[in-house]
């Protein structure tokens, strides 16, 4: 008897460990993108509004096919959606005050890299955060979240080369913005955060997204529609290929 509860103990303990390994790898690999975003940019420079578009393409897809119904699906708050509009407005807020008056905080810089650094790295810590509780439920929701999220950290208004310039300077804020993902991955891991409280997070990252495709991608350009629809495309060829297996 004591032999097959220690091997029981052991094979949770496997279980635990192999839970945490995909979140916490996929956490590193946005973590390196968003630390070595300028150095990325400057290969994909001739191809951002390409990788802009496409980006915007995929991530409208994945929100009205996946996103947006999973929320719903799991809201526990009294108005649906309730959540997405709360990340939409949210972003907007703070996006307008950090880079609309950007002009207008030359002389509170301090006060300037604090607060966008502290909300890059709450935004990060949610996705990492949702990474962590996606992968309790299956590879297939957590590899179509994962996607949009590398994407939107390599080419949306919080990647590493649009922070403000003052940031960049130092070393530490990029690697603490950086490791932020796998800080949420672990907090998530350690706390079991309650599943309803995860979906309102999830809601809320789900409307950053639809922000940031508006902010971003939505103002047309010659190339753009190619990219946009070549986004939609890869996400439906994706979504059935992984419905399929």
């Amino acid at each position: 008897m004591l032999y097959l509860i220690k091997r029981n103990k052991f094979r949770d303990r496997q279980i635990t460990i192999m839970d945490l390994f995909l979140p916490a790898a996929m956490a590193l690999v946005i973590g390196l993108v968003h630390f070595f975003g300028e150095e990325i940019d400057e290969y994909t420079g001739m191809y951002s509004f390409f990788l802009v578009s496409f980006s915007a393409g995929f991530t409208v897809a994945y929100f009205f096919s996946a996103l947006m119904p999973e929320v719903m699906r799991n809201t526990a708050l009294p108005v649906q959606n309730a959540s997405i509009l709360a990340g939409f407005s949210m972003f907007y807020v703070v996006e307008e005050f950090l880079y609309g008056r950007e002009s207008n905080l030359g002389r509170i810089r301090e006060e300037f890299k604090e607060v966008h650094t502290g909300f890059t790295m709450l935004y990060h810590v949610a996705v990492g955060m949702i990474l962590f509780f996606l992968a309790q439920g299956g590879r297939e929701k957590l590899l179509l979240f994962f996607l949009p999220v590398v994407l939107h950290t390599l080419v949306n208004s919080l990647a590493m080369k649009e922070m403000h310039e003052e940031m960049l300077k130092y070393r530490y804020i990029k690697v603490i913005t950086s490791l932020s993902v796998l800080i949420g991955v672990l907090l998530n891991h350690f706390l079991r955060v309650p599943e309803s409280y995860i979906y309102v997070l999830l809601g809320t990252v789900a409307g950053a997204f639809v922000y940031m495709v508006v902010h971003d991608a939505l103002d047309p350009r010659k190339e753009r529609p190619v990219g946009f629809i070549s986004g939609v495309l890869l996400f439906i060829a994706l979504n059935a290929a992984l419905s399929i297996l």
